[in-house]
């Protein structure tokens, strides 16, 4: 969570009863969050995707997704493959009953007058089938591709801005609050020891 550290990533869709199926998703993240492009260093190529012959460096995390449709759930890596666009795509190779490759492209997109940019991943073509759930893992140190530009713990908690189309035409923009493994204060520390019935360890008081 310092300043110039390289994070790791865990995003979770969660669908309601009654909600469309997904068309296309959109997600940015807050401006604290930069392109570690240090870290991009093996890419997949298309002939070696399409082959089933990825190196192992192009892989940068996993992905597990849950629908109704199949007893166990779609899993596999996720990949960064060459693409047309500047920055290499995101592709997600869900493995399981049937084969699923869900490509995000990447880029950076303003965030208003004062934010700056943030990192962008858009996912243009998602297939017309329910999902109940969806779990995107991004790995952190050197596989990692977000590097901090400030310490998380230090400064409010930030939000990413996440827009969603559905199978219907219709859409939902929201921005969830971005959480972080920050430790609480030593306050929270104190209460705590105190409920417990002491004034706090030796091991608290170094705190």
């Amino acid at each position: 969570t310092r300043r110039g550290a390289y994070q790791r990533l865990r995003a979770t869709l969660t669908a309601r009863p009654g909600d469309a199926n997904i068309a296309r998703t959109a997600v940015t993240l807050p401006g604290s969050s930069f392109l570690a492009q240090e870290n991009i260093r093996t890419l997949c190529t298309r002939v070696q995707f399409a082959a089933g012959a990825c190196p192992e460096g192009s892989i940068y995390g996993t992905a597990t997704a849950w629908t109704p449709l199949l007893k166990e759930p779609l899993v596999g890596n996720v990949y960064l493959r060459s693409s047309d666009n500047k920055l290499p795509d995101m592709v997600a190779a869900l493995k399981g009953q049937f084969d699923v490759e869900l490509v995000g492209r990447i880029d950076s997109v303003k965030l208003g007058k004062r934010g700056g940019t943030g990192i962008r991943s858009t996912f243009d073509v998602v297939p017309d089938a329910p999902v109940s759930k969806f779990v995107l893992n991004m790995f952190g140190g050197k596989r990692s591709l977000i590097v901090n530009s400030e310490n998380l713990c230090r400064t409010k908690r930030k939000r990413a801005v996440v827009r969603m189309s559905a199978q219907n035409g219709r859409t939902l923009n929201v921005k969830p609050k971005v959480k972080t493994s920050c430790r609480k204060g030593r306050k929270a520390s104190r209460k705590g020891n105190k409920r417990r019935g002491g004034k706090g360890s030796a091991r608290g008081k170094r705190r």
